[in-house]
């Protein structure tokens, strides 16, 4: 019985659309776009022609799928990338009479080209449209997400719970053409049914929302099925093991991240993408703001070999695929294959490890020729052996700091907190009385839901704890907040006209304009998933 490879690629930017450009902004999509997601379409497309079925899957943030498919932003790629190849050609002529660097300026001008060419005579500009095709052809599986990578469980009411929920899978439909069977709950942050003081439950837990959708499975980390109890145990184990999937009471299948291939890409001390020959992350070059450093150590680091690098991720490839098999020798005897849930940040690969794509294309391809372990979907998991998965219960986890709500709900930007809730409290409280007469009323508590679920995307609270970006962070959040702030004051009299001028309405409506159709009674008050 072979041993199932589960890969997931969790691809998410926030939105940034007219919202500053580097180091933060618009070129966090542009990035993703030239480093991870044209290339890694490029080779799911090349093994597809070749007759081998990736067989991976792909979750998208619905607020990523809306910057993909915004004309704004796609002509604001072309400017990106086309200041990136008259870079390298500059380049080109600088390191003339230096051929190491001459070498790795003429490797980007051919990556940069190719790449470009792709996406606009290959993918005609339409990434989710290719993504589609991928998937109708059976080579891929995708995934849906909450709206804006909301931390679900740190939502006090079930109507933004709700609303985050149902514009995934909507986006998803609208783009896919398909209903969802997977969801990615943003941070991988579960929580169960909250129970009243006499133990009754007083609210559903986020899996009930998502089986209420028609979702079928979703992912969390490894302790969150390692520390789950048995309802019902189907097959006689003795504890909760990452190499099952299981069932939730509410009859959604979940599935818990493999330690073990995690830390071949994660780990900074036995990850692969800290090779010394692969390409340095962290050094530009200051002029043209272009890599060419590898890995090496010391201050002055080697220049980047693409060629040397090559070679490392056959043989990273070959190490990752034998470590599969042995995983899948070691789980166990059963009565479903044995499956090697791996999910990652979609990003890590090529972004923030160049050779990540083609890491991913040589294990796929490596894979191929194996009996021992094949790259398979969740989905076609499921339909094969759903029946078989014992029922269980799970205590709250994440794949952040100590597995908990420790990165989301920090005492430094924990304050953040009671402004969601309590907007999310005044947008029932709006809807309960609101009563439209125009489309003008419409589009002011169309946009009022458009900032809500801006504001509870889990990036804000997750910069202003990494650093990363902590100004930008707090400037972002406290926009969104400013704008629910000014168009709930004037969704509670939508008659006083002077509450809020159209020339504003409009600015509001042309920065944050995901969702053009968004309908807001999603946001009214709820009791439970209907």
């Amino acid at each position: 019985m072979p041993g199932v490879f589960a890969l997931m690629l969790h691809a998410h930017i926030p939105y940034c659309r007219k919202s500053g450009t580097w180091p933060a902004g618009e070129e966090w999509l542009f990035e993703a776009m030239i480093e991870t997601y044209i290339p890694l379409l490029k080779s799911l497309r090349s093994l597809h022609f070749d007759g081998i079925r990736p067989g991976i899957m792909i979750g998208l943030v619905p607020v990523l799928m809306e910057q993909l498919a915004d004309e704004y932003m796609k002509g604001r790629f072309c400017e990106y990338m086309e200041d990136k190849i008259r870079r390298a050609r500059t380049d080109m002529d600088r390191f003339s009479s230096d051929p190491a660097r001459k070498a790795v300026a003429g490797y980007w001008l051919r990556t940069f080209e190719d790449s470009y060419r792709i996406w606009l005579t290959d993918f005609h500009r339409d990434i989710l449209g290719t993504l589609k095709w991928l998937q109708e052809e059976r080579a891929v599986d995708l995934l849906t997400s909450a709206a804006t990578h909301a931390f679900l469980p740190l939502l006090e009411h079930d109507s933004a719970v709700f609303s985050q929920v149902r514009t995934g899978v909507e986006t998803y439909e609208r783009y896919f053409g398909r209903k969802p069977r997977g969801f990615w709950l943003p941070e991988c942050a579960y929580r169960g049914p909250v129970l009243s003081v006499c133990g009754r439950p007083a609210r559903a837990g986020i899996d009930e929302w998502l089986a209420a959708e028609g979702i079928d499975y979703f992912f969390v980390e490894t302790v969150g099925i390692q520390s789950a109890s048995f309802v019902e145990n189907r097959g006689g184990e003795a504890f909760p093991d990452t190499s099952r999937g299981y069932l939730l009471p509410s009859g959604v299948s979940v599935f818990g991240r493999n330690e073990a291939t995690g830390k071949q890409v994660w780990s900074t001390d036995q990850g692969y993408p800290g090779d010394p020959c692969y390409l340095e992350f962290h050094v530009k070059d200051p002029e043209s703001g272009l890599r060419y450093r590898r890995v090496t150590g010391g201050a002055e680091k080697e220049v980047y070999d693409p060629d040397a690098a090559a070679e490392r991720v056959r043989a990273h490839a070959e190490h990752f695929v034998t470590l599969l098999e042995e995983i899948a020798r070691g789980a166990g005897v059963g009565t479903a294959e044995p499956v090697i849930a791996s999910p990652y940040d979609c990003e890590l690969f090529g972004h923030w490890w160049h050779e990540g794509v083609a890491w991913i294309e040589q294990v796929l391809r490596l894979l191929a020729d194996k009996d021992t372990v094949v790259c398979r979907g969740l989905g076609e998991y499921i339909d094969r052996h759903r029946r078989d998965f014992s029922v269980i219960t799970m205590k709250p986890s994440t794949w952040g700091l100590n597995s908990d709500f420790t990165v989301w709900l920090n005492p430094e930007h924990g304050w953040l907190w009671p402004y969601i809730n309590s907007s999310a409290s005044q947008m029932e409280e709006i809807l309960e009385q609101a009563r439209p007469g125009d489309e003008r009323g419409h589009r002011i508590l169309r946009q009022l839901g458009r900032e809500l679920l801006l504001m509870e995307g889990s990036d804000w609270p997750f910069l202003l704890y990494t650093l990363q970006a902590k100004e930008y962070a707090n400037q972002r959040f406290h926009h969104h907040h400013q704008r629910f702030l000014k168009l709930a004051w004037a969704a509670r009299d939508l008659h006083d006209r002077s509450r809020l001028h159209d020339d504003e309405l409009c600015r509001m409506e042309d920065v944050d304009c995901p969702w053009p159709g968004l309908d807001y009674e999603r946001f009214r008050r709820r009791g439970g998933p209907a």
